[in-house]
């Protein structure tokens, strides 16, 4: 019995030591890294890079056609904000240096104000388990302002109830007017994926975009109470995944989809039409992206483990203007955290919202210690026990296996 206990004591040490030492490591030598700040000036066509060097002191700089740094080439915040005057308007306004028009295209800071406006996705928005039961707005309300909800609707045997969150009670002739026109518009079930902004604090309310089952994209929302809906129209061969509802102040786009090609489009109110954005792909259930839109131009960023790339399209036809890739570099702290750890144990993760263990960030480089290790246990057992070879052996090859994680319970436990 005593062996049992002895074994189960090393077993959870090793587990929480596994979880507890990473965390531990990367608490007392944190890793600040940031991304710079990137902009496409509509005055020299260049994309300006904002890049911090210190705590507080950065460098600004363009880039050329081919993303590449303009050597000898560095810009003052002056002269930044005269290149991006989308942007930085209000110092130059105070600066009485603002220019009336741009390219042919007359600004002023309303106009430059109600054509901007940002869109971001993480992985944790997309992982996650979301409730059978979805709250809709009034998008047609009596008074000028939205109301928060009242009710919300699932889907329940090839139907939709609408429930009344008051009372609890099904509205039966609702019910009957949406699964009506879910069947009359050939939605499929069950629903992939939704989007919506559940929120009275708004201008005004797009309520949802949904992916059925095959791939077809629906846009829906109640209106004086009653439903409405409408298919998006698209290639066959094109399969949505992904949707993600906006709206923003211009109401110029209704929201972006990724296909499950991970190809980005926007899609345009006027006639839902759909296009392609050129900014490579994009798996929204791994990147993290941002679309940062201003009068001239769209930038839309995309980051994950291996890196961060920038694209900056043209605000009208969507073409692309120019790009830029950073890729990550592993820090000094993490560099010496491989040679230490064999492999990390977490229970969360910065890529979906789910608390389940899991073990990543494998190392190589860890062996050389752990076979340091495994030489000690196996010399402090032999001295340790009676036992010709199996106890110490044994020990030695689990320290080799698991490392520092093994190596300290074994060392503490006598026995």
């Amino acid at each position: 019995m005593k062996k049992a206990y002895t074994i189960l004591l090393v077993t959870l040490s090793v587990i929480v030591l596994s979880w507890f030492l990473p965390w531990l490591y990367s608490l007392l030598f944190p890793v600040g890294a940031s991304d710079p700040f990137i902009a496409y000036s509509p005055i020299s066509d260049r994309m300006i890079v904002s890049e911090r060097t210190g705590e507080k002191e950065s460098v600004i700089y363009p880039l050329d056609t081919d993303g590449v740094r303009e050597e000898g080439v560095v810009y003052t915040k002056e002269q930044r904000d005269s290149l991006l005057p989308q942007l930085y308007f209000t110092q130059l306004v105070a600066r009485e240096q603002m220019p009336d028009s741009i390219n042919g295209i007359e600004i002023s800071i309303p106009r430059l104000k109600h054509n901007s406006w940002v869109f971001t996705s993480s992985p944790r928005d997309i992982n996650k388990r979301f409730a059978d039961v979805y709250l809709i707005m009034e998008s047609m309300p009596a008074r000028i302002d939205l109301e928060d909800p009242t009710e919300v609707f699932r889907f329940r045997d090839g139907r939709v109830e609408f429930i009344e969150m008051e009372t609890n009670q099904i509205n039966q002739a609702r019910s009957k007017r949406f699964t009506e026109i879910f069947n009359d518009r050939g939605f499929t079930l069950p629903m992939k994926s939704f989007s919506a902004n559940i929120t009275s604090r708004k201008a005004y309310d797009e309520g949802y975009l949904m992916v059925d089952d095959n791939g077809d994209i629906f846009h829906m929302k109640m209106q004086a109470g009653r439903p409405y809906m409408s298919k998006v129209r698209k290639p066959d061969s094109l399969r949505a995944a992904h949707v993600f509802i906006m709206e923003n102040i211009d109401k110029e786009a209704i929201g972006l989809m990724s296909d499950e090609t991970h190809n980005l489009y926007l899609i345009e109110r006027d006639g839902y039409r759909l296009c392609q954005l050129p900014v490579g792909k994009v798996d929204p259930e791994k990147d993290r992206f941002s679309v940062v839109k201003n009068l001239f131009n769209i930038i839309v960023r995309v980051s994950n483990q291996d890196g961060t790339r920038w694209s900056a399209l043209d605000a009208d036809d969507y073409s692309l203007l120019a790009s830029y890739a950073k890729t990550s570099e592993k820090s000094t702290v993490a560099k010496i955290g491989s040679y230490i750890f064999p492999y990390t144990l977490s229970f969360t993760s910065t890529s979906d919202c789910y608390a389940t263990p899991r073990i990543e960030s494998f190392s190589w480089a860890a062996f050389v210690l752990n076979a340091m290790f495994a030489l000690v246990i196996f010399i402090v057992y032999r001295r340790r026990t009676a036992d010709a070879i199996c106890r110490p052996a044994l020990a030695s090859l689990v320290t080799l296996v698991f490392g520092i994680f093994a190596f300290i319970p074994f060392i503490i436990i006598r026995n």
